[in-house]
């Protein structure tokens, strides 16, 4: 497996901090060793980017800690523990906390970089929309006013035919433009541009000066729509218009504003969508209405011919941004599931510690462990047999580590016993000391 440089560097310093816990092992313990192996850990973390390695220096490290703990300590089982609860609290948890730093930083990078491309994109298609709503219309525009000026009476054979060529150039330019907005971008990011700089009213003056048979009807005062509503019932008449003149030619076009609504209705039965063309004008038109809070319908009206429709409710409001997109979900979901692999990991270990801990105290105070009340009972001058019948079956087998050890009695052989019987580690140990098959001392020790 191949990894980082920066794990190469920093996988060592990582096991140096975990490898500190030993010394607990091995040595006596040193109070500063917690604050060395957290400032070892908690930098490794925040550098490293692979977690099977951590995983692996971890368990080395355990498994190290129980075979010097069984060669090296009269009491295996609780020094192994001890040293396992050191590196988890000092090494661990530190590490843990610098790798969920970490990730957390790269996703904020990660996201960072994603939006400042949403952001390019979205200008993009801004742009490709600005050519698609202005030119686009300007071009039909010419291409109306080349038509005709090809069917006037006075032009020579020669003058048609360069009035036929600037409508065939018009109509071309406008394809190739519908294929350059393709290329830029999309329709979805229409929906902040600004506020057209014509009326609904000068936008059909214009059309209707350029020959195409349109009219406006008003149903009641001139609506006060917010400026992005204004912007989307602009874009409507005018992609509507655009359509009308390149779709269905000569047809009769009307305008209907009114208070909640635009209405665009022509007498030709084939418009955007229908009559070859890509459909992406009316496409933008929805997601621009939609922006806008409002409802966005165009097909063939009952009777012949073609409706577009946009409705703005009383009251509709710009909607606010979609939820992020699927860049942004895939960051965030691969952020959170590397988090709860870190987090799964100290959880663990220090789940199975307890769970250890409970285990190994019941077998250690059921086979080794004398109540309190059992070693009150004993007498010096018992012989090993009744002793024998009230102490447990197995011994501690090792000398233990004391405060301050009382001298033993010459001669004598000992034997040691947990104090107490409870689920509690303890900080005591009996001694009973026996010579020529008799009791000769019990002493209660402090753990050291």
């Amino acid at each position: 497996m191949r990894y980082r440089r920066a794990d190469l560097v920093w996988a060592p310093v990582l096991a140096a901090s975990a490898a500190l816990s030993l010394a607990d092992v091995l040595w006596d313990t040193v109070d500063y060793l917690p604050f060395v192996m957290l400032v070892l850990a908690y930098p490794a973390g925040r550098r490293m980017a692979s977690l099977p390695v951590a995983l692996w220096l971890f368990m080395s490290v355990t498994v190290a800690a129980l075979a010097l703990a069984f060669w090296h300590s009269p009491d295996p089982v609780n020094t192994w523990l001890t040293a396992v609860g050191v590196q988890f609290g000092a090494s661990v948890l530190p590490w843990s906390v610098g790798r969920y730093r970490r990730l957390r930083a790269e996703q904020r990078d990660r996201e960072r970089h994603i939006v400042a491309g949403q952001a390019r994109l979205r200008e993009r298609a801004r742009i490709a929309r600005d050519m698609h709503d202005s030119l686009g219309h300007e071009l039909a525009l010419i291409a109306l006013h080349g038509g005709a000026l090809e069917l006037a009476r006075d032009l020579t054979d020669q003058q048609r035919l360069a009035a036929g060529e600037v409508r065939a150039c018009a109509v071309r330019a406008t394809t190739r433009l519908h294929e350059i907005v393709q290329v830029l971008g999309d329709t979805d990011a229409a929906g902040e541009l600004l506020p057209a700089d014509e009326s609904i009213d000068d936008l059909v003056r214009r059309s209707a000066a350029a020959g195409l048979p349109v009219r406006l009807r008003h149903g009641g005062p001139a609506p006060a729509w917010p400026p992005m509503t204004a912007q989307a019932a602009h874009r409507v008449v005018q992609e509507s218009l655009t359509n009308a003149t390149r779709h269905a030619p000569g047809a009769a076009v009307t305008v209907t504003v009114a208070q909640d609504r635009i209405e665009v209705v022509n007498d030709a039965a084939t418009q955007d969508g229908a009559g070859g063309g890509s459909g992406q004008g009316l496409i933008g038109l929805d997601e621009r209405v939609r922006l806008a809070g409002g409802r966005f319908s165009a097909g063939p009206r009952t009777g012949g011919g073609w409706v577009v429709t946009a409705s703005f409710p009383d009251g509709a409001r710009p909607r606010e941004d979609d939820p992020p997109d699927f860049e942004l979900r895939v960051s965030r979901r691969q952020t959170r599931r590397r988090l709860r692999q870190t987090a799964a990991l100290p959880v663990t270990v220090g789940i199975v510690l307890i769970i250890a801990l409970v285990v190994v105290q019941m077998l250690t105070v059921r086979r080794t462990g004398l109540a309190n009340s059992q070693f009150d009972q004993l007498r010096v001058g018992q012989s090993r047999a009744e002793v024998e019948r009230m102490v447990p079956v197995q011994a501690l087998g090792q000398t233990p580590r004391v405060v301050t050890a009382p001298p033993r009695p010459e001669g004598a052989t000992c034997e040691y016993y947990r104090a107490g019987t409870g689920l509690g580690l303890g900080a005591q140990v009996f001694q009973l000391c026996f010579a020529g098959g008799v009791l000769v001392s019990k002493t209660r020790w402090e753990r050291g």
